[in-house]
């Protein structure tokens, strides 16, 4: 039902969820948890202003929200407020903002359901710059920001 994904597709985001290699390379340090339903992990791609944001995918591959079991959403659901609140907590932000895009005409451009929890400060600017300040961080980058977090995911 409403698919997108290209025939053959290889999905990053169940290599990550399965601990393999992806073309970017290992995620699994950036693992700060995974259960038998769901895995949160730190993003690959940032926004300079916003670093260190958070995904939570569903293990179980799912394109998308319309295809998303209902008690795994609500799962998810949960887990979205306990990664907002380890946010505030872990990195002293002044707020949190969340996104989940659909298709491709909603900008999903990884075609497994991810739920987004960005860190938001003061004047980030995130709405007006976001999509001009996105890069790849290195793993020496990230490795501060797993330590950080991965204590309040035990």
């Amino acid at each position: 039902m409403y698919s997108h994904a290209p025939d053959n597709y290889v999905c990053p985001i169940c290599q990550i969820i399965r601990g393999e290699t992806t073309e970017k390379g290992s995620a699994e340090a950036d693992v700060l948890f995974r259960d038998d339903n769901q895995t949160v992990f730190l993003v690959g791609k940032w926004i300079q202003s916003n670093p260190g944001h958070i995904i939570i995918v569903p293990n179980d591959h799912t394109e998308n929200i319309y295809t998303l079991p209902d008690e795994l959403g609500h799962r998810i659901s949960d887990m979205t407020k306990k990664v907002a609140l380890i946010l505030k907590e872990a990195y002293g932000c002044d707020g949190t903002s969340i996104g989940q895009h659909n298709e491709p005409a909603g900008n999903q451009d990884a075609f497994h359901y991810h739920l987004h929890v960005f860190p938001r400060y003061d004047g980030d600017e995130y709405y007006t710059g976001a999509n001009d300040n996105k890069f790849w961080p290195t793993v020496e980058e990230k490795k501060p920001y797993a330590e950080k977090l991965k204590p309040y995911f035990k």
